[in-house]
């Protein structure tokens, strides 16, 4: 048993760190797209009246524009990113000891010398707050691992604390000696958890906003960033030729789309 939970965390641990790398490496390429942009820019306009496109999509002073509006908008990005982040962090913090606060709670209640249904009931609440289950579950076609029914949202973890701390309020007997078991600390913590989840809700807007922007302008087909930068270095090629000095300038620079967009 304890072999399959270290090899569950294990698992959680590398898929955690995952998602990670996949975010910055991500961030990182837009942010490398617009260089790029930047780079091609800089060569065209060195080879003067040879860079001539009929596209006006093509066009140097218009790709100019356009590098400019795109660094503009992973600017805000990187500010609607900073401002954002913090309240994310909040939140996780509040929510972090939850687990093994219930936990205690689930012990205090057992021992409260309250009815046993009290305590089924307070169970029943933290196994909930745990993403446990009171009986085996059973696989589905739609669930073969048998796990839909975790309750480990944000908003379902508020919900629960709310539920148990209620529960406990309507029982006298439940009175624990250590402070942060008190219904009046545990309504506390419940409040403070629906706080920082409610910030996250709000902040999270205006960064979505500004993403959204962003990729728009970097990945719409044809008019985007990235459509435009490889419709420039296909210009090229076809003006000085694949194996020109010329082309191989441009060549090198990647222009890679990273969100979809319509």
């Amino acid at each position: 048993m304890f072999v399959f939970a270290e090899k569950k965390i294990a698992y959680i641990c590398r898929s955690i760190k995952k998602n990670i790398l996949m975010a910055s490496t991500t961030e990182t390429g837009h942010a490398k797209n617009i260089a790029n942009e930047k780079a091609l820019n800089e060569i065209n306009a060195g080879f003067g009246a040879d860079y001539a496109p009929s596209n006006p999509l093509l066009v140097l002073a218009t790709m100019v524009a356009q590098h400019t509006a795109c660094d503009a908008l992973q600017g805000d990005v990187n500010t609607q990113t900073g401002i954002y982040q913090p309240i994310e962090n909040a939140r996780m913090i509040e929510f972090k000891p939850v687990h093994p606060l219930v936990r205690r709670v689930r012990i205090a209640a057992k021992s409260s010398g309250a009815s046993k249904q009290f305590f089924t009931d307070v169970n029943k609440a933290v196994t909930k707050l745990l993403g446990e289950r009171a009986e085996k579950a059973t696989p589905t076609e739609k669930d073969p691992a048998g796990t839909s029914a975790s309750q480990q949202s944000y908003d379902n973890t508020v919900n629960n604390m709310d539920a148990l701390v209620k529960l406990l309020a309507g029982e006298p007997l439940y009175n624990p000696s250590k402070a942060d078991l008190k219904v009046a600390a545990l309504t506390a913590k419940q409040t403070a958890m629906n706080n920082t989840n409610n910030a996250v809700k709000a902040g999270v807007v205006p960064y979505n906003k500004a993403v959204i922007a962003r990729n728009k302008a970097l990945y719409t087909t044809t008019t985007g960033l990235v459509d435009v930068g490889q419709n420039s270095k296909n210009e090229v090629r076809g003006i000085y030729g694949y194996s020109s000095p010329e082309f191989k300038l441009v060549s090198k620079l990647k222009f890679t789309k990273l969100a979809k967009v319509d």
